[in-house]
């Protein structure tokens, strides 16, 4: 690889990082308070419609998912079908690193979560180094999940990428929804989980099943 195509990735990465910074100080300033209001009002005005995305919302904790990979990895490894563990392991790696990443972040970032808007006195922004739920907005861990499982799953079975990315979008705006989450914090979690899941698919111990027939080109 030439210096130049090198100067060229790296600008692009930036370049991305910036659209991304560009995209969530959007939503900080314009969307994200307008978006918890609508929130926050459809509680009385269309409970249903909240019920019906709280259920929806489960599908983005990262804990079943999390037990199921590791079941399923021990069961293929004990029946041989190491390209298959792999793969599960693959999924696994990609929601733990990319949550345990956001984690920290939450606690550094510390934005309030909408409900401390709705709150007397009213809360928002960012509280910086504090730790707790109504602290811990930013990013969106299920978000985050859903980006990294649509991310890994549209890479190893890229035929099925529409129903992955439609799945993963449903689940993070249900965290808007619900009144969880800001729009930002969505954007964020789910850009962290497809970014962190795309970096570990470059790692070495994966590149065989992403690169087998049924993986990612």
């Amino acid at each position: 690889m030439t210096r130049k195509t090198v100067s060229r990735q790296v600008a692009f990465h930036l370049l991305i990082v910036l659209s991304l910074g560009v995209v969530i100080a959007g939503c900080y300033y314009l969307l994200d308070r307008p978006a918890a209001i609508w929130a926050h009002g459809l509680v009385s005005a269309r409970p249903g419609i909240v019920a019906f995305f709280k259920g929806v919302t489960a599908l983005g904790g990262s804990g079943p998912y999390l037990v199921g990979l590791a079941a399923l990895y021990a069961a293929l490894r004990y029946y041989r079908r190491l390209d298959a563990a792999q793969r599960a392991l693959f999924v696994f790696a990609a929601i733990v690193i990319s949550g345990v990443t956001v984690d920290v972040l939450k606690a550094l970032v510390a934005r309030w979560r909408p409900n401390a808007f709705f709150a007397e006195p009213s809360q928002y922004g960012f509280a910086f180094f504090k730790i707790g739920y109504i602290h811990n907005s930013f990013p969106s861990g299920h978000a985050t999940t859903a980006g990294a499982l649509a991310c890994a799953l549209t890479l190893l079975y890229p035929r099925l990428r529409v129903l992955w990315i439609a799945a993963a979008s449903v689940v993070a705006a249900s965290r808007v929804v619900v009144g969880s989450h800001y729009p930002g914090d969505v954007v964020a979690g789910a850009w962290f989980g497809v970014v962190i899941t795309l970096a570990l698919s470059r790692a070495s111990w994966f590149r065989a099943v992403l690169d087998a027939p049924e993986g990612a080109p």
